[in-house]
């Protein structure tokens, strides 16, 4: 396990492309594997009443604020590891490790007490009445994973920005595998246990998320790992400073765009159970598919980081940033096509109820239509993060999302005949000129010869 070659050769579009594979694939597939911790509880419950459905559609799209804010708030961990790794630094790379650890204790117990805080307030927006009645029991356990979550995750970054991304991706799976089997043994009452439903759905993923985070600490004492995550760190007050510093615009930057998301998702629900629980497994298959560009960020994120901590500039960066670009527009268009095709067959995997299947396979075409967009704003993203560019990111997204994609997407809703699907269609506008905005930032910092002085 040793960090790349520090010596500078041509970028290769060729070269750059697979060895972004080679790193992005697991991370793809980890990422996948949390998305399907979703996947699996509207699987359990998609034959259940729509109000159940509905609170999981709820739950889901206000946890996805906190987990993107803690997500964006975590990153530099694995940022300002892989540099350390760039420069065969064990000390540097277990002094973000340890600090990142303390971080990922405070974020993520303080996230957990700000969602249970915000359960009373959800009568003030709007929401169905049967929703908010059964809500509680899936709130509850949603908000305490994220503790495990914000924990796991810095783990897991760790073994991303040391080339070992396998290990990580062994311990999500892991995790889907527990949550498929606790999930519908306590939803449904099996094994001679009280059915608990939305409870029962609910305590299958946190205790799931428990485990997985116990196999990750485990992990981290074992064989080589034990040299890069427990060397004795010399800076861990200024590693903080500086995981504090980079890490609050990321966080910021991430809790408007989801925040907004979050918003799209309350909109939904003011069109009644039926479209939130349309709503609910489209995002669920939706954000399973996103992973792929989301995990191309984090590699081309974490490649350019070690990129610099090795001394390559110039073009090497661009080169790896359009490769990213690529694949992203390749699997996203893809994407926008299934989408678009086969909402209705995609929708009766979940359930059979017609009204929700209808208003799924709307919902479905319009999510298809941003879908490119998306992958261009998430890989330019993971960039601008892997360059430690935080500000440009941040005020996009305030534009972007807040003023315009909200706006749009209520307009669409309600002065238009598109009804919730028009809530994606809105936003969809909004990512479009997201991912114009923050790939001419990208370009503009990679462009050789300037990108030399991102070397440092």
């Amino acid at each position: 396990m040793s960090p790349p070659a520090s010596n500078a050769r041509p970028p290769s579009p060729a070269g750059e492309t697979r060895s972004l594979l080679r790193l992005g694939l697991p991370i793809i597939v980890g990422l996948a594997a949390s998305a399907l911790m979703g996947v699996v509880d509207s699987a359990v419950l998609g034959n259940a009443t729509a109000s159940a459905l509905a609170a999981v559609s709820l739950t889901s799209s206000v946890a996805l604020v906190f987990i993107a804010a803690l997500y964006g708030f975590l990153s530099p961990v694995g940022l300002l590891a892989a540099r350390g790794f760039g420069q065969n630094s064990p000390k540097t790379v277990a002094e973000h490790f340890h600090t990142g650890r303390r971080l990922g204790w405070l974020a993520g117990s303080a996230g957990a007490a700000l969602m249970l805080g915000a359960l009373p307030l959800l009568p003030l927006l709007g929401q169905p009445d049967e929703v908010l009645a059964a809500i509680a029991p899936y709130w509850v356990p949603t908000a305490l994973g994220l503790i495990p979550f914000s924990l796991t995750w810095v783990y897991k970054q760790i073994l991303d920005a040391m080339d070992r991304p396998w290990l990580g991706v062994g311990v999500l799976a892991v995790m889907v595998l527990l949550n498929a089997g606790f999930s519908p043994v306590l939803a449904h009452g099996l094994l001679g246990l009280p059915a608990l439903g939305l409870l029962g759905a609910g305590l299958g993923t946190l205790l799931a998320q428990c485990l997985a985070l116990g196999l990750v600490m485990w992990l981290s004492r074992r064989g080589a790992l034990r040299a890069w995550y427990q060397a004795r760190p010399d800076g861990t007050r200024e590693a903080l400073d500086t995981q504090v510093r980079e890490g609050t615009p990321m966080g910021a930057q991430y809790l408007l765009e989801t925040g907004a998301t979050g918003v799209a998702g309350l909109l939904v629900g003011l069109f009644g159970a039926t479209a939130l629980a349309a709503n609910q497994i489209a995002m669920s298959v939706t954000m399973t598919l996103y992973m792929v560009p989301l995990g191309l960020a984090a590699a081309v994120g974490i490649r350019l980081s070690q990129a610099i901590g090795s001394g390559r500039g110039g073009g090497v960066l661009w080169a790896i940033c359009r490769a990213g670009l690529w694949l992203a527009v390749a699997w996203m268009g893809l994407a926008s096509l299934v989408m678009a095709a086969f909402g209705d067959d995609i929708m009766r995997l979940f359930t059979r109820q017609a009204d929700v299947i209808s208003v799924g396979a709307a919902i479905f075409v319009a999510v298809g239509l941003m879908q490119v967009a998306d992958g261009i704003q998430s890989v330019s993203l993971g960039a601008l993060r892997g360059l430690l560019d935080n500000r440009w990111p941040t005020c996009v997204s305030l534009v972007c999302y807040w003023l315009l994609a909200v706006p749009l997407a209520w307009a669409l809703a309600h002065a238009s005949p598109l009804g919730p699907s028009g809530v994606w269609v809105g936003f969809g506008l909004g990512l479009v000129a997201a991912a114009v905005a923050l790939t001419w930032r990208l370009r503009r910092l990679t462009r050789a010869p300037s990108a030399d002085g991102l070397v440092q």
